[in-house]
């Protein structure tokens, strides 16, 4: 029987699980693009896909620089070096999408999509389970809300 505490618990402790579950939800969005592009969609369309994806990942890399990263550092000072470089990414990243947003082609959004691959995957293989070992705290806004039911 869940008391609505056990339940809060599971959902604050697993950190590292919303981390991936974030990177679901921004390779299906990036797979949207791509089905738009695919289904022949004008700019316009094209370009409301575009702003969501690139909306959610500023939104979700942000967190990650403000709320994430500085608990990690400060709690595992080992990650210090891998944290700067995620830190990094976040911001090439951010100029791949700014590009993206004012050039909405295939061959920008294929940019994009190999660069986070890149990323995601090397996060995850990281910081999964060090974010899963965590104590409840809190929401850390890394989570990704995308409209989907």
């Amino acid at each position: 029987m869940d008391d609505g505490y056990t339940g809060e618990t599971a959902r604050f402790r697993a950190y590292g699980n919303q981390l991936i579950g974030a990177h679901l939800r921004l390779r299906e969005m990036i797979d949207d693009l791509y089905d738009a592009f695919d289904d022949g969609r004008d700019a316009h369309d094209l370009h409301v896909y575009c702003m969501t994806l690139c909306g959610a990942v500023t939104r979700h890399h942000t967190a990650e620089d403000a709320n994430v990263f500085p608990l990690l550092s400060a709690r595992h000072p080992e990650l210090e070096a891998f944290l700067r470089g995620l830190k990094s990414d976040h911001n090439m990243i951010a100029s791949l999408l700014f590009r993206l947003q004012r050039s909405t082609t295939r061959e920008e959004l294929d940019a994009v999509s190999a660069v986070l691959e890149t990323h995601f995957i090397g996060e995850e293989k990281r910081l999964v389970s060090v974010l899963n070992a965590l104590e409840p705290m809190g929401d850390l806004g890394i989570e990704v809300f995308d409209g989907r039911a």
